[in-house]
């Protein structure tokens, strides 16, 4: 049988981490030879006075070296792309994985809701009054989530006319007349 570790992931083959941390070098190295390559053309260049001369250390290290220097951080940025691109798949599952769990809870019967998150608290009961915030648009019931924990004042029917007061959305209280 087949043990999975914690992670919920196989563990890879060791041939696929060796592979992984020389692809994790390679630019390092490439670029390392490259430089040293141009060190050494320096060194030939400047130990002679005869541009004939100097010409083939220019030709074969400072070009060679040139261009390992360029292929090794061609390298660097293409492992970086690579990293990147296995981190946006990642990324993508997760976002997936969380639209599903949005839209299975937005679709879930309202029944599957535990009956004490749609009561209000205890202690508190709605008498039928009305509050509003002191600098509110908008009148809500006592038992209201909206004014759980803003200073809500009591307002009577003239208070809510006088000051435009619409009734919340969430509450939809109603003033009794």
């Amino acid at each position: 049988m087949d043990k999975q570790p914690a992670g919920g992931q196989h563990p890879r083959p060791t041939s696929r981490v060796v592979v992984d941390m020389v692809r994790a070098v390679r630019g390092w190295v490439v670029a390392v030879a490259g430089g040293v390559l141009l060190f050494g053309c320096y060194l030939g260049v400047s130990a002679e006075t005869d541009p004939g001369r100097q010409l083939p250390y220019f030709a074969s290290g400072g070009l060679g070296g040139l261009a390992l220097v360029f292929l090794g951080s061609a390298l660097l940025i293409a492992d970086q792309i690579d990293a990147a691109s296995k981190g946006r798949g990642r990324l993508d599952r997760q976002v997936d994985e969380l639209h599903t769990l949005i839209v299975a809870a937005a679709s879930a019967p309202v029944s599957s809701i535990p009956a004490a998150a749609t009561e209000p608290a205890a202690g508190s009961h709605d008498d039928g009054s009305l509050f509003a915030v002191p600098a509110g648009r908008t009148y809500h019931r006592r038992t209201c989530e909206m004014i759980a924990s803003k200073p809500a004042q009591p307002v009577d029917p003239d208070q809510i006319a006088a000051r435009g007061l619409t009734p919340c959305t969430i509450c939809e209280p109603k003033i009794d007349a």
